[in-house]
């Protein structure tokens, strides 16, 4: 299993990035956050997709999911 986690500022912040992501995808992401979450028992603050291609039904996915999408990283903003 490989999953980006970033800390900065105490702040927990997963990540994906990838060149392309569908609705299983999405979901994929979203039980290795929550795995993380259970195994080192901390909450993450955000969980955010980066690719420039998501898929319609993904976008869907993510936004029950509370996932923040994102086309490229500079659009990434510093909020939490």
């Amino acid at each position: 299993m490989e999953l980006d986690v970033i800390i900065r500022n105490g702040l927990l912040i997963m990540c994906e990035l990838k060149s392309s992501i569908d609705k299983a995808g999405m979901y994929s992401f979203e039980r290795k956050a929550r795995f993380y979450e259970r195994r080192h028992d901390r909450q993450a603050n955000r969980l955010i997709v980066i690719s420039p291609m998501i898929d319609s039904r993904a976008m869907d996915v993510a936004k029950r999911l509370g996932i923040e999408t994102y086309g490229e990283p500079e659009e990434v903003s510093n909020q939490a």
